[in-house]
């Protein structure tokens, strides 16, 4: 048995005394290997409480990204099968990308509680104080048309909305094409990134970066869409943990229907999340620009517009930046 199996009973117990005796009866360890147990939880962070006759009690969780943490309770199929956190990474992109390389499982998730190099859509920099967001790259192996996979962003983005929207009770939004608001500040960025290595069967890598329990001092000041967090939004401070499974639950259910080939429902959830709908844009599509409104996102991730000439047009993802909306 691990720590885990001691951990789960002193969550079970809450704030009740557990004994030495009923830890050994729940784990099957013996008293030197759970006190030894007990030392690690302590180094780790969880605060407990020992009395020589009562036992022991769990009296906090450290505000970290544990594995052990996230996963008690977590109800998912796929996305989470595999918590791995670090205290500081390069990029949680990279770190999963050399997980992927070796075989790592589909629904593994890499946290990292500080990115050196974390990195968003075009190379931008991705900068988030310790201890204060969520930083997450997820490895994805889906079986998809190479047409449908740009819905993998707007998927993901879908997730992070609902998760927000349901466990904090925040109206998120989705900026076209993949960018989470909430009152017209971004407090989420989403990274997707394809890999086909020679011989072997295609993956992806889903990156999150949500800020959390950034104050307005510590949020980023060279942006160039205005930024906030979860905490700013709420009015408090959010329990991470909490915010984690959430999003990992979510994502594991609109996974499950991308999986399903559920291109269709996606989509609408996508439409109606996104605020750009029904509004007059100015956008570029290969150096060429048009006027007209915004009617609908395609099933491949694209913009349908209805331009000012009459005409209808779907424009491509990979090739279009909306300019403004009017």
């Amino acid at each position: 048995m691990s720590k885990v199996a001691v951990l789960d009973v002193l969550h079970e117990c809450q704030d009740r005394w557990v004994s030495l005796r009923g830890l050994a009866t729940r784990t099957a360890l013996g008293a030197e290997s759970i006190r030894l147990e007990l030392r690690h939880l302590e180094q780790a962070g969880y605060s407990l409480e020992h009395h020589p006759r009562y036992g022991y009690r769990l009296r906090g969780v450290p505000d970290r990204l544990l594995p052990d943490e996230i996963q008690m309770g977590l109800q998912t199929s796929i996305i989470g099968r595999d918590i791995l956190t670090y205290e500081e990474v390069d990029s949680t992109m990279d770190t999963a990308r050399a997980m992927a390389e070796k075989g790592a499982r589909e629904g593994t998730c890499v946290f990292a509680e500080f990115q050196r190099r974390g990195r968003g859509r075009v190379n931008r920099r991705w900068l988030c104080p310790k201890y204060k967001g969520l930083l997450v790259s997820i490895i994805l192996r889906p079986k998809m048309p190479y047409e449908r996979v740009r819905l993998l962003s707007g998927m993901v983005a879908v997730a992070v909305a609902e998760a927000i929207r349901d466990e904090l009770g925040l109206e998120a939004l989705i900026k076209w094409p993949n960018d989470v608001l909430i009152n017209n500040k971004k407090t989420c960025g989403i990274l997707v990134e394809a890999e086909t290595p020679k011989g072997r069967g295609a993956y992806f890598l889903a990156g999150i970066g949500l800020n959390v329990n950034l104050s307005r001092k510590e949020l980023p000041k060279e942006v160039i869409y205005p930024a906030t967090s979860l905490l700013i939004e709420l009015g408090r401070p959010v329990d991470r943990i909490a915010m984690a499974r959430a999003v990992l639950q979510h994502l594991d259910k609109w996974y499950g229907r991308l999986k399903d080939g559920d291109y269709k429902g996606i989509k609408e959830r996508w439409v109606q999340l996104s605020p750009i709908i029904g509004h007059r844009a100015l956008v570029e599509e290969e150096g060429v620009e048009y006027t007209g409104r915004i009617i609908d996102l395609s099933t491949t991730g694209g913009v349908i517009m209805e331009l000012d000439t009459g005409h209808r047009k779907t424009l491509r993802w990979e090739h279009l930046t909306i300019r403004e909306v009017f």
